[in-house]
């Protein structure tokens, strides 16, 4: 991923989460909760940018294997403490874009919590590396901002002390510290996949 601000911006997701709108940390409790309730018991999932692992936690008693991915080496290391003692659950520092799994193994695919609004240019090849390794009747599951999530997405920022850069007319905000995310229509979603 060539964004810099990635990496930085798994570090502070927690904290982010205690300072950003009630509207956005609520979104991301109904991410686990929707995981928990529609995750078939047994599945093998990919969580492509898994951080410290949050969701991949809310599911690791009904999956049979759980494999997490992430580029920060800082939060792979804490991600593989937390899951030290489960044996369905892998983590791995790997770049999205170019993984090292075989084609159609993944029952589900998941990039949750707007993550996939972070790979700028790269969502391309990351969207197409998901579909070679989930299962043909598998699904790959992404939370998005929607178009109209902007004012609270800035308020959340300015909270965090982010200076912005710049807003563009699609609503992607782009930080002096090299943050770049995106939010998405259900039309340009379409478009993507």
């Amino acid at each position: 991923m060539k964004n810099p601000m990635v990496k930085a911006y798994t570090k502070w997701w927690r904290k982010y989460l205690k300072v950003c709108p009630p509207l956005i940390s609520d979104w991301v409790k109904k991410e686990i909760i929707y995981l928990s309730k529609n995750i078939k018991k047994g599945s093998i999932i990919l969580d492509v940018g898994c951080g410290w692992g949050d969701d991949i936690k809310s599911i690791a008693s009904i999956v049979r294997k759980a494999v997490g991915i992430d580029n920060d080496p800082g939060t792979i290391r804490d991600a593989k403490k937390n899951f030290s003692k489960l044996r369905n659950v892998g983590i791995f520092l790997e770049d999205a874009k170019k993984m090292h799994f075989d084609n159609n193994i993944f029952d589900y695919v998941i990039c949750f919590g707007n993550t996939f609004g972070n790979f700028g240019r790269g969502k391309y090849k990351i969207l197409k590396e998901m579909k070679r390794v989930v299962k043909r009747d598998g699904k790959i599951l992404i939370s998005v901002y929607s178009e109209k999530a902007l004012p609270k997405r800035i308020e959340g920022y300015v909270k965090m002390g982010w200076q912005i850069k710049k807003i563009a007319h699609d609503g992607t905000v782009y930080t002096i510290d090299g943050l770049i995310s995106e939010q998405f229509s259900k039309g340009k979603l379409r478009e993507i996949f």
